[in-house]
């Protein structure tokens, strides 16, 4: 009863605050994958810019904060609503859903603990993973089109730089990963339908949460709604490829503080980008602004949570919720984890305390010592107790 308590109100919760959510679809090719998923990406980003009561506009700034994946997580829960199902169509009275927790981190000290002027948020993990490779690829973009501009040489020219021989070999090896035999894992995140040329059964394809939930990976699931994988079949090699390549999919789940300040585009112009105001990445905004927040207990100097009512309201039941997630609550399946001596954690979460051991001592010997009474009443009411109650007056119909 008390997860029932605890998880329903925070899905709820989490639910009104996501309700518009990132598309997701897989590439096609690799050269129209990047186009697809910015455009789809930024349609379904708000600005974040709110309305006063008095009328006045508040613009968000997160410029100052960088993003810190914690930890993917799978919860099951009962379908709720008229067609029993969750939003990705999956039927039966258990559905599954798979968060990311994330925190905004102060940027000054992110990198040394992100212990003060933090606040944490879940999200759909789907969503958290297109922000955040769309972001990488944004930037493998501007980095490549920069090594460009500034490595253009002669064919017969000398040696080209240290740095320019780096980036021109990283970008090379990016855009010739399928002319290798490699595919790129980011474009196989959402769940999608895959079957092998030799083999008749049906399975689906798409983004796997590691057990300890501090990795995103691509797997083979042997169903429709990628809950359960089949570990014995590896995706890069189901697909025919010699492996992934995750080089984009890891800014998923890395553990590096990533800057909400947009990235300033070379073009050329060192003078006007001198000047350019510092403004917030749209990945950010867009993660903000559909994220479940729970920022007031950890005492978040940054954030605009008064800005959206329904959240505000809803802030205690989404700590609570973020809380269970990070506490070791849920197996890497989503079920509730179970053990000989009650609830017990999988990652370094809590533990039964002494005042628990103490109170179920009490209340074992406290059982024992009843189940005695009740032994002696029975052994007096049918054994030699009718005399025994008939001496001290009592009187048998």
């Amino acid at each position: 009863m008390f997860f029932c308590k605890l998880v329903f109100p925070g899905i709820a919760a989490l639910a009104g605050v996501s309700a518009a959510k990132f598309p997701i679809t897989n590439a096609v090719t690799k050269n129209t994958a990047e186009n697809k998923m910015k455009s789809k990406l930024m349609a379904a980003a708000k600005p974040l810019t709110r309305k006063l009561d008095e009328g006045d506009d508040v613009v968000i700034d997160l410029t100052g904060y960088s993003i810190v994946f914690e930890k993917c997580q799978y919860v099951k829960f009962y379908n709720v609503g008229e067609d029993d199902g969750n939003d990705n169509g999956e039927g039966g009275i258990l559905s599954t859903n798979k968060f990311v927790i994330f925190k905004l981190c102060n940027s000054n000290s992110c990198s040394t603990g992100c212990n003060y002027d933090y606040a944490e948020y879940v999200i759909d993990m789907y969503t958290y993973i297109e922000a955040l490779t769309e972001m990488k690829q944004e930037s493998i973009e501007n980095m490549c089109n920069s090594c460009q501009n500034n490595c253009q040489m002669d064919d017969d020219a000398a040696d080209y730089s240290e740095d320019c021989q780096s980036c021109m070999n990283e970008c090379d090896a990016y855009d010739t990963l399928e002319d290798n035999g490699y595919g790129d894992a980011s474009q196989f995140v959402e769940c999608a339908e895959a079957q092998a040329d030799d083999d008749a059964a049906e399975y689906s394809m798409g983004a796997y949460c590691s057990d300890d939930g501090s990795k995103i990976t691509i797997g083979v699931f042997s169903d429709a709604y990628c809950s359960t994988i089949n570990s014995d079949l590896d995706a890069a090699t189901f697909l025919g490829y010699n492996g992934f390549s995750d080089h984009v999919l890891m800014a998923a789940y890395s553990t590096d503080c990533i800057s909400c300040l947009q990235e300033v585009e070379d073009d050329g112009d060192d003078a006007a980008d001198d000047y350019q105001q510092p403004e917030t990445s749209e990945t950010c905004q867009a993660l903000y602004d559909a994220a479940g927040k729970c920022e007031s207990p950890s005492g978040f100097k940054g954030g605009y949570l008064d800005y959206y009512s329904s959240q505000a309201s809803n802030e205690d039941a989404i700590c609570s919720f973020i809380s269970s997630l990070d506490s070791g609550t849920y197996d890497q399946t989503g079920e509730i984890v179970i053990g000989d001596g009650g609830v017990k954690t999988v990652s370094g979460g809590s533990s039964t305390t002494g005042g628990q051991k103490f109170f179920l001592t009490v209340l074992i010997l406290s059982t024992a010592g009843l189940a005695g009474y009740a032994a002696m009443l029975h052994q007096q009411l049918t054994g030699g107790g009718a005399g025994g109650l008939m001496g001290k007056g009592g009187a048998l119909a």
